[in-house]
């Protein structure tokens, strides 16, 4: 049986009202009429925070002018951040960088936890609206968490793999004493790890296809939580739910950048199994009673017509697939709206982190084409049952808009 809050959608919105001039808030309407009763938000805490303990008062009524929407439309909210302050002495003040993991009292890296925590504390507390926080996001790869100093072009190392989970299982534990303090009755979801790979940071095997490497991160999770060696033996200590990001990759480990996104076969029995293999990690660790939310899953067809009819079927598929998952509580589709508006600007591959393939996840195009949607929209629709116009409801979300800039 499906829960009730099953079907979701993920976008910045945020960030997309400052890209396209339509208020966050007006957006929600696109997610309600596609059938979804639960959204992802991007919060980062160094957007919505100008420290640790004080809030950025303008970014966080934009915040809660959204989540008070979401709330009116009865959508649930899973608020994310993956980025985090830095204390005095790093290079840099913020972003997805930590210091040499160093448990001495005062050591930078001790700063940089006891800021994470009260970070999380003051964000928690400022939005009780959200009732689930989603702590990190693919700290298993070199792009989400890397030594501080490693952007600057000065040939740092990254982290091995084995050290971005020390560091990950300290985060989120500093995370989630943080969440609870500023809000009790909030959920804490884990990090959400993607695939696994060598030339992405991580060490899975590359007999295995991809995105098993999300079972592998769970185990050395588990694994770390469970020897007694980190803050506690108690996964409850650390997060309430799970999450997990199961694109459907090429089975290919030698297929990268685009490749990966679009090399790919319908979802099928594979695709399945590399949930069940992630659950059967948990089962194995005895957390098997807890759900999970698949935070971040969709397909892109880099702006081929011919692919966005192929896509639209998978998206079909693998709803179907994952409606079979008894543990799922929601699959967050990504992402609610292209976002053509990198193809302005200069050198797409350095903008996106998926390149062009980035740009064409959108269930709806931009409000310049009054956010028309596109063929996997529909078939999101059918699968949840709703009955709107989601054209006219594009073009009311797009209307305004018009009024609001003239362009």
């Amino acid at each position: 049986m499906l829960s009730e809050r099953f079907y979701g959608m993920g976008e910045p919105l945020i960030q997309r009202e400052n890209d396209t001039g339509v208020m966050a808030a007006e957006y929600l309407d696109l997610v309600k009429a596609v059938g979804c009763t639960a959204y992802r938000s991007w919060m980062h805490l160094t957007e919505i925070l100008k420290d640790p303990v004080t809030p950025d008062e303008e970014t966080a009524a934009a915040h809660k002018r959204l989540l008070d929407r979401a709330a009116r439309l009865d959508l649930e909210v899973t608020g994310m951040s993956h980025e985090w302050f830095l204390p005095e002495g790093c290079r840099q003040r913020k972003g997805h960088a930590m210091p040499k993991r160093d448990l001495a009292e005062g050591s930078l890296y001790r700063q940089a936890l006891d800021m994470l925590e009260e970070s999380w504390c003051t964000q928690a507390g400022l939005f009780p609206q959200v009732g689930n926080w989603e702590i990190g996001n693919e700290w298993n790869l070199n792009a989400f968490l890397h030594p501080d100093g490693f952007l600057d072009g000065d040939m740092t190392e990254p982290f091995t793999a084995d050290e971005k989970m020390d560091i990950a299982i300290d985060m989120m534990y500093f995370a989630a004493k943080g969440v609870r303090r500023g809000n009790p009755k909030a959920k804490v979801t884990c990090f959400s790890p993607a695939l696994s790979t060598p030339w992405l940071g991580g060490d899975l095997p590359d007999y295995f296809p991809p995105m098993y490497g999300i079972a592998w991160i769970l185990d050395k999770m588990y694994r770390r939580i469970k020897s007694g060696e980190f803050w506690s033996d108690n996964t409850d200590d650390y997060f309430d739910m799970l999450s997990w990001h199961p694109y459907q990759m090429s089975v290919d480990q030698s297929k990268v950048g685009m490749d990966l996104f679009l090399d790919i076969f319908e979802p099928d029995h594979l695709w399945k199994d590399y949930n069940d293999a992630a659950y059967r990690v948990m089962c194995k660790y005895g957390d098997g009673h807890k759900q999970v939310i698949l935070t971040e899953v969709g397909f892109t067809d880099c702006g081929d017509e011919k692919e966005e009819i192929k896509r639209a079927e998978y998206t079909r598929r693998l709803l179907k697939l994952a409606a079979g998952l008894p543990y799922v509580r929601t699959i967050y589709n990504f992402r609610l709206l292209n976002e053509e508006g990198m193809l302005k600007k200069d050198g797409i591959e350095n903008n996106q982190i998926g390149g062009l393939a980035e740009v064409y996840f959108g269930f709806f195009e931009e409000p310049w084409h009054e956010c028309r949607p596109r063929k996997k929209a529909y078939v999101l629709q059918e699968m949840t049952g709703s009955t709107e116009d989601l054209v006219a409801v594009g073009r009311k979300v797009a209307a305004t808009r018009k009024e609001k800039t003239n362009d």
